[in-house]
């Protein structure tokens, strides 16, 4: 049988790719791995360990280990005290109370004027101007009866302060060292022990963590950007912890047991509204029936996602959408483009480097393509996306938001108030005054049912203007290796500390 130059090629890529995924794994299985560090991975490294600067998922989700804030997230999505041992909260003045007894890693001990330093450092924030300094906008003043209380009093009344207080933005770190060198300290169950470029993060035990220490004594992040590695190094034993990719079919594994995460998070291509055409609902909401999203979830992910109807997920506790989903009509599409004299205008598609998104990117554009549009596909690395998409240069984008709070606002006001359009979030560039005035609305009322209305009706508002193509809510799928005896999941990427997680006493891996 004779084989084409092109699909020669593609083989030789695969079985290079292979070859090296192989030499990897055999480097790793050089010299031990601690037997007492839980060995996981990221694909990419953290941009900052800062949470001035904590815009994205896997800072986040690092952080989580390395800093407290006054409230967490815990594994049902509900909101707990962190640093707070008491509080009171009325709507506009919130009054804590510190544990006694926390220490920062280097030993100092938290007072309520670190809790000051912290978020008045974001909130008042100039040159740099802290990318997430509208969660703490709200706040008037900031006062320390003592070391151990801390009063916030807000402008105006907010049911959700809480929840903000217990995002990366708001963790707790040292004052004093700061001042001193710019040193970021927090008081988190872990402290960054290493951290190299492109390799791995090693994070140590911190000893004197107030709820008692960690029942493993450091967490390894590697930093592996392809899931066939990962996959390899999972099966290797180098690593306790893997992420099934979206497009893979799980299989038995008697060496692993598979987990479902509830995951707060919703996928969609924003659409500028910015730029013309696309500043015309009625393109856009063709767009949105140009797209046959049960077709790519049945050839990609078996089915395993959920259909958006808006931005809100559905599975968030106390909302359920009042908004009309776009059906598959490409029909219908692509008449509406033809009316608009747009057959045949060429947009272009911005995605981040990644197969399975790369996949996804290929069935939207056959099916833009049959409405009438020439879409081309445009890969980039996180970080010239992400500068392309702030400041609107692009037509459309493939995102996903996951939730830094379980409400129905992180879902609107950060992705959908006018004063949020580029770094707040709103990357749509989307405005709609009766929008932004339902949100201000949303986050005075502390009525709870009121605010699940309100949150509603603005989610009927934004659906019909259509600023996005909404794909699909999403979850997550994991696999824990053999040595892992206790792992507790969380539906947040900055819920889980890390400090539940235990390892078999006599469980070894090798690297």
């Amino acid at each position: 049988m004779t084989t084409s130059p092109k699909r020669s090629a593609a083989r030789l890529v695969r079985i290079a790719r292979l070859c090296c995924i192989a030499l990897a794994c055999a480097a790793a299985c050089r010299g031990e791995r601690p037997t007492d560090h839980f060995n996981t991975y990221i694909q990419s490294d953290p941009a900052r360990l800062d949470p001035f600067y904590s815009t994205d998922v896997v800072s986040g989700r690092v952080m989580a280990h390395l800093f407290n804030g006054l409230f967490k997230i815990s594994s049902n999505g509900s909101l707990e005290r962190d640093l707070a041992a008491t509080h009171r909260f009325d709507g506009t003045r919130l009054e804590a109370t510190l544990h006694d007894g926390v220490r920062f890693h280097d030993g100092t001990a938290l007072t309520a004027a670190d809790v000051a330093y912290s978020l008045d450092r974001v909130r008042l924030s100039e040159n740099p101007t802290s990318p997430r300094r509208w969660l703490f906008a709200n706040i008037a003043r900031i006062a320390t009866p003592d070391e151990r209380r801390i009063v916030i009093t807000l402008r105006e009344p907010s049911a959700s302060f809480p929840h903000l207080l217990a995002t990366p933005t708001a963790y707790i770190i040292s004052a004093a060292a700061h001042r001193r060198d710019g040193s970021v300290v927090g008081t988190g169950p872990f402290a960054l022990r290493e951290w190299r470029q492109d390799e791995r993060l090693v994070l140590a035990r911190h000893e004197r963590y107030f709820e008692g220490p960690a029942r493993v004594s450091g967490i390894v992040y590697r930093i592996i950007p392809e899931d066939l590695t990962a996959r390899f190094e999972f099966l290797n034993g180098t690593l306790d912890y893997f992420e099934v990719p979206y497009l893979a079919r799980v299989r038995h594994d008697a060496q692993a047991r598979t987990i479902d995460v509830p995951e707060y998070s919703v996928h969609y291509i924003a659409i500028n509204n910015a730029r013309p055409p696309l500043d015309n609902p009625a393109l856009r909401a063709a767009l949105n029936r140009a797209v046959d999203r049960r077709r790519i979830m049945r050839a990609l992910f078996d089915n395993r996602f959920t259909l958006a109807a808006g931005p809100v997920p559905n599975t968030l506790a106390g909302h359920r959408s009042a908004a009309r989903p776009y059906d598959y009509d490409p029909v219908a599409a692509r008449a509406a483009i033809a009316s608009l004299g747009l057959s045949g205008h060429r947009i272009t598609l911005f995605i981040k480097s990644d197969h399975q998104v790369s996949l996804i990117a290929q069935m939207v554009q056959r099916d833009l393509a049959a409405a009438g549009l020439a879409v081309s596909i445009r890969e980039m690395e996180w970080s010239a996306l992400k500068a392309a998409t702030l400041n609107g240069a692009y037509d459309l984008c493939y995102f996903t938001w996951h939730a830094d709070y379980p409400d129905a606002e992180n879902f609107l006001y950060p992705l959908f108030y006018s004063k949020n359009i580029g770094q707040g979030g709103n990357r749509a560039f989307y405005r709609n005054v009766s929008v932004d005035r339902l949100l201000d609305e949303a986050r005075r009322t502390m009525d709870a049912g009121k605010r699940i209305d309100i949150h509603r009706r603005a989610e009927q508002l934004i659906v019909s203007d259509a600023p996005w193509i909404f794909l699909w809510y999403g979850d997550k799928r994991v696999m824990l290796g053999r040595r892992v005896r206790s792992f507790v999941p969380y539906p947040l990427y900055n819920g889980m500390k890390g400090h539940e997680i235990e390892l078999e006493p006599d469980g070894r891996t090798t690297r």
